[in-house]
């Protein structure tokens, strides 16, 4: 009988809607004749579980719409509903029927003889008001000081994916200042405005006084009217909603006073809400108890660039719009994409906007690789969007479109950021046949930053003379990963220059004729390979005698450009001849000092002349199987 009792209990005022579109079809009706009192007549008795839930039933054939009105603050729609009366008192209960000659109401009175604290005490209740151990009720304000509280997006949807409002973004616009207080006896709502309010701009004529805010649309002078009522119903598939009685509202005003609830706990509440101006829209707030302080939130799983998919760890994209992602074999390991893992992209059908996304490690820097580039495998011909955005929502975002023009064929796609400042944007969003919403299943892989390459040539290398280069001081300098360019094993996009200032000191030195010097400024990072235990930096002459080898020396090298198939390469040969990291070679890494001349050679990834600016990036398979490589990221000083 209890579970029977609370199922009745949670449909409180529950909204009957219609589901048949017949009525909205374009028909050629006549009028009818008017509604009588009888269409509008209904009879009512107590449930079996019950005196306080109240059954009504309208047995009118003739009315189209029938809408109930409990006189609690709580409504519903439909020929049979149910009513639930918590609290002892006299209520008038107004069915209003709709025919095709017109409407007409009827009105009864309702005798509910004892409170039933049972029927108040719900969850959604308890956390909405403090439940009856608050007779004061409980205070809501916006969760102004978290990035997310107020958000946009589509009528489909159920989150804000259009547009989200950082931290305090609408400070100063009537919005924060505002408190919202569920009391539980009688239902009743109260809500403190300090004198003004924030509102949509197409209800600003509803405002006298309405004018532009300083955040956007307007703001207007308002006090809320006393005796507010708030009440809660369920529609058919259990979505709650809280409603608002006649001049009372929640946050950014659009002409609507019901809100859907999204989540409900003791202490946060988030809410979605229609928009009367601007069909298709939803509107979101995040509230939280006044006085109450959020934890801070824990950190987003996060990416480093490149990405391959290969780890044992799938990359943590997330799908929106219904798009589900997954990791997998590569579905056609042919082409310019032989890889053995890709990502599988399912794009939902909530919009031709889904798609995934990504937190980044840390900002992108595009001081020199301004090109995004990644392979796609797709069904269809059509436009991909790579977006760029930041997580606090503290600039705008950026969109870039490139075209997919085969199909069921590995292809890569470049993306051009060169007008995008670097160390601003940590988040990704990639978007697939963005035009369209028919969904589909599209492969990804090799989402990495790349540079608008330049030819590398002996004279670029040497400059013409003799050039130094040194490892540039910045995160992806310097690591080893699974793939040439990444560092995904170590350091994992972190920026080490920091912490090994006598490494990003050391000069590597080309000179015509092949002589290759490498110069360490007096100190090295010593390993325990090179007998350093535990690794430091060091002054370069204490060194033990056979790991002097890797101190400051000259040797030679040779230089290999590239061809229409093949990349160029940097060899240097010598006893203890390296670049960057002295224990790499091709094939293996030492574990003590070598006492006899070999070769170390470096393929180019890329070289970038951005002005005065030049960056080299090489890297060298340790590994002999193309499973794991060391890279270095030089610029010329």
């Amino acid at each position: 009988m209890k579970r029977i009792l609370y199922t009745l209990v949670w449909v409180l005022g529950l909204q009957v809607f219609l589901s048949g579109c017949d009525l909205f079809q374009e028909e050629d009706f006549a009028l009818g004749a008017p509604p009588t009192a009888a269409d509008a007549a209904f009879t009512y008795e107590p449930s079996a579980e019950n005196d306080n839930i109240i059954n009504f039933t309208s047995p009118s054939t003739g009315a189209f719409i029938k809408n109930w009105d409990f006189g609690n603050g709580s409504k519903a729609q439909g020929s049979s509903v149910t009513g639930v009366f918590p609290l002892k008192g006299t209520y008038e209960v107004t069915l209003t029927v709709f025919t095709s000659g017109g409407s007409v109401s009827s009105t009864q009175t309702i005798e509910i003889a004892e409170t039933d604290p049972t029927l108040l005490d719900l969850p959604v209740y308890n956390m909405l008001t403090g439940g009856n151990d608050r007779p004061e009720g409980k205070t809501w304000v916006i969760d102004a000081a978290r990035a997310g509280h107020f958000g946009l997006g589509p009528d489909t949807d159920v989150a804000p994916i259009w547009y989200t409002a950082g931290a305090n973004e609408k400070a100063g616009g009537g919005l924060y200042n505002d408190k919202y207080t569920f009391v539980l006896a009688d239902f009743e709502f109260n809500m403190e405005t300090a004198g003004d309010v924030y509102l949509n701009g197409a209800q600003q004529g509803e405002f006298p006084g309405a004018t532009a805010s300083p955040v956007g649309d307007f703001m207007a002078p308002y006090t809320a009217p006393d005796n507010l009522q708030w009440s809660v119903t369920e529609d058919a598939e259990g979505n709650q909603f809280i409603t608002i009685s006649e001049g009372g509202f929640i946050g950014y005003y659009t002409g609507v006073r019901t809100y859907q609830i999204i989540s409900l706990t003791e202490n946060e509440m988030m809410i979605r809400s229609l928009d009367t101006g601007n069909e298709g829209f939803a509107w979101y707030h995040r509230l939280i108890p006044e006085g109450f302080t959020p934890p801070p939130p824990p950190p987003p799983a996060t990416t480093t660039l490149p990405v391959d998919f290969e780890g044992a760890t799938a990359p943590p994209f997330n799908g929106f719009g219904g798009t589900t992602y997954e990791v997998v074999d590569n579905p056609d390991a042919s082409g310019i994409n032989t890889s053995a893992r890709v990502g599988k992209y399912v794009k939902g059908t909530e919009g031709n906007w889904a798609g995934i996304e990504t937190a980044l490690h840390a900002p992108l820097d595009f001081s020199t690789n301004t090109l995004i580039k990644y392979k796609v495998y797709s069904p269809v011909a059509g436009r991909a969007l790579f977006k760029l955005e930041r997580l606090d929502g503290s600039a705008d975002p950026v969109e870039v479109f490139a075209d997919v023009t085969k199909v069921n064929e590995w292809e890569e796609l470049t993306f051009d950021f060169s007008a995008v400042p670097g160390g601003t944007y940590d988040k990704i969003a990639m978007f697939l046949d963005f035009d369209n919403n028919n969904g589909g299943t599209f492969y990804i892989d090799d989402i990495r930053q790349a540079a608008e390459t330049a030819e590398l040539t002996l004279e670029a290398l040497t400059g013409g003379s003799a050039k130094s280069w040194k490892l540039k001081p910045a995160a992806g300098s310097f690591g080893v990963g699974q793939t040439k360019g990444s560092d995904n094993y170590w350091p994992n996009g972190q920026d080490i220059s920091g912490d090994r200032p006598c490494l990003f000191n050391d000069e590597y030195i080309f000179k015509t004729g092949g002589v290759y010097e490498y110069d360490a400024n007096g100190d090295v990072f010593g390993e325990p390979y090179m007998g350093v235990d535990p690794a430091a930096c060091v002054e370069e002459s204490t060194l033990s005698a056979n790991a002097q080898v890797w101190g400051s020396g000259t040797h030679s090298f040779s230089f290999t450009p590239a061809t229409a198939t093949e990349p160029a390469y940097i060899t240097v040969t010598g006893t203890g001849a390296f670049i960057a990291l002295p224990k790499a070679y091709n094939g293996g890494e030492h574990a003590a000092p070598p006492t006899t001349e070999s070769s170390v050679t470096y393929e180019v990834l890329s070289y970038v002349k951005n002005g005065n600016t030049e960056t080299l990036s090489i890297t060298v398979d340790i590994s002999g199987d193309g499973s794991t490589f060391w890279s270095f990221v030089l610029i010329s000083e």
